[in-house]
């Protein structure tokens, strides 16, 4: 399913139409193919080129399988096609609304803080809607203390993970989640300061209450922590044979093509061409 996607988003990058064509085809998917997608879209595949027209259609991918996650429990959800100071996912339930964000990452990506998350961003973008929620791999997320903690919790937006989603999906039956938006509430009221920083004790909290509303014992979600590790590790291996290979390939360059490709990828040229277009006063 992954590698289907890849070479999908290769194939129309280029289109104007290109989220059209992709929400079309996420779409098309199952409940479970959505469950088996959500499990790994939060990994950025280290074969696109960084900040190009793949990359960004990736993270849109991501966006459209929350969007389609929440539908299936029961949250008619969209993607909102707003540019910039806007939550990416809207979702409607009988009784509130939420808004959304689908977190990204490559597995070469140095150590993230707290920008790479915007929880106050996000609490920001909720406007007039009532709950907010954040999804990200779940070994993204700080494993000790961390800012992102204090502002999900002080704020109420529901930090939750692709393997949790995936878990919402496989066992979901009509249930009400409205709990699980409600957790960073409830623990403002009977956490210090310090506590609220702490990310065992965040998804000790978050884990109960997925568990309790699904009604599964903790093994259940073990078990999709056990595949999400798992994924993780092929996807990793994939992406170290990627850049061994690419190794091989810069060794077997030229000087010349070696020099070309240095330049071009240092955009020398352009920013050549931008400061003599910054000071041609007289044309």
């Amino acid at each position: 399913m992954r590698n289907r996607f890849i070479q999908l988003i290769f194939k129309i990058s280029k289109e104007e139409d290109a989220f059209d064509i992709l929400e079309k085809e996420v779409l098309k998917l199952t409940k479970k193919e959505i469950s088996q997608s959500i499990i790994d879209c939060g990994i950025l595949p280290e074969i696109f080129t960084h900040d190009s027209s793949e990359e960004k259609l990736w993270a849109k991918f991501t966006d459209i399988l929350l969007a389609a996650s929440l539908t299936f429990l029961n949250i008619p959800s969209e993607v909102l096609r707003t540019r910039g100071d806007s939550a990416d996912v809207f979702g409607k339930a009988k009784n509130y609304s939420i808004v959304a964000d689908a977190k990204t990452f490559r597995l070469s990506r140095t150590a993230k803080n707290q920008k790479d998350f915007k929880v106050k961003a996000l609490d920001d973008w909720r406007k007039g809607n009532n709950y907010a929620l954040l999804v990200s791999p779940l070994i993204q997320y700080p494993s000790r203390r961390s800012q992102i903690y204090f502002q999900a919790i002080d704020k109420n937006v529901t930090l939750l993970s692709y393997t949790h989603l995936n878990l919402m999906l496989t066992y979901n039956d009509n249930k009400d989640f409205k709990p699980l938006w409600e957790v960073g509430k409830n623990l403002k009221a009977k956490l210090n300061s310090t506590e609220q920083q702490q990310a065992e004790i965040y998804w000790e909290n978050i884990d109960k209450s997925v568990c309790k509303i699904l009604n599964i014992n903790e093994d259940a979600l073990s078990n999709i922590k056990t595949l999400e590790m798992q994924k993780t590790k092929e996807i990793g291996q994939e992406g170290i044979d990627f850049w061994q290979n690419k190794i091989k390939e810069y060794k077997k360059l030229s000087k010349e093509e070696a020099i070309n490709r240095l330049i071009a990828s240092e955009k020398i040229e352009t920013k050549i061409k931008t400061i003599m277009k910054a000071i041609s006063f007289d044309n």
